[in-house]
């Protein structure tokens, strides 16, 4: 199998639509999340905060793409509830969706709208396993996720959760898997430093400081990144982008999105 195609993967947190956001609020900006995606010519998205009503807004816009993924309450409260899901776009023409699913970040992963350990919110990880349609066989996993914005130790925990399923994975079929995500963290927070441990980091491609990923809609760079992208050592990592572009003047989202261009190894 050859591994000269490559491909890219993006993580970007969608800014949850709320009124208060005034000129910001998501019904003047989802054009232009869109626009960023399609220009990204991204083959997987992983999006965070994004809601049923701002999904489906982005499924009118991206006709090439089709999404996995349902809200941190199961669909049916999701939709119900305006929650928050962390779905998953992948290119259909580029890549099969071979198999789904979602796990809660808890004691109890498997158990539809649990809370775990200090966090606020449920919060959840949607995951797929992707194959390349030129070359069958070959396949992926991406694993897209949310932490919890104030448990430091759900952070922790839902670290060691990630890293154990990602390796039971891989124990069940020998493919190469990517974690992407709004962490919550900075890179010299503990829960960051677990998945170093086992994982690429995909800043490590950077030349200099990272800077911030969450700008709050004020852009700029100083500061740190809670946005991340990793890989298993079987992935050659190849550039990595913070978009802090505007788009018609405006910003997309209150956090740049994050690219990871890579191809297999061997």
């Amino acid at each position: 199998m050859t591994n000269s195609k490559s491909w890219t993967a993006m993580t970007f947190n969608l800014r949850v639509n709320v009124t208060s956001d005034g000129g910001n609020a998501w019904p003047h900006r989802k054009h232009l999340a869109a626009d960023s995606i399609l220009g990204s010519e991204a083959h997987l998205i992983g999006t965070q905060e994004g809601t049923a009503g701002m999904l489906e807004d982005l499924d009118a816009c991206l006709a090439g793409y089709s999404r996995i993924g349902s809200g941190r309450l199961g669909e049916a409260e999701a939709k119900l509830h305006n929650d928050e899901y962390c779905a998953i776009y992948y290119n259909r023409e580029a890549l099969t969706l071979i198999s789904h699913g979602q796990f809660w970040l808890s004691e109890t992963p498997d158990v539809r709208g649990s809370l775990g350990w200090d966090s606020s919110y449920p919060r959840i990880c949607t995951w797929g396993c992707f194959e390349n349609k030129e070359v069958p066989g070959m396949r992926f996993y991406a694993f897209n996720t949310h932490f919890d914005h104030l448990g430091q130790q759900a952070r922790e925990e839902s670290a060691k959760l990630l890293l154990e399923r990602i390796r039971a994975r891989r124990e069940e079929e020998n493919c190469p898997v990517l974690l992407m995500g709004d962490l919550n963290a900075e890179p010299d927070n503990s829960a960051i430093r677990l998945l170093r441990e086992q994982l690429q980091d995909a800043y490590t491609l950077v030349d200099g400081p990272v800077g911030r990923t969450f700008h709050d809609f004020e852009g700029g760079i100083d500061g740190e990144p809670i946005d991340y992208i990793f890989a298993t050592p079987d992935i050659e990592m190849l550039q990595t982008t913070v978009d802090r572009e505007r788009h018609d003047g405006a910003y997309p989202s209150d956090h740049y999105p994050v690219t990871l261009a890579w191809r297999y190894k061997g």
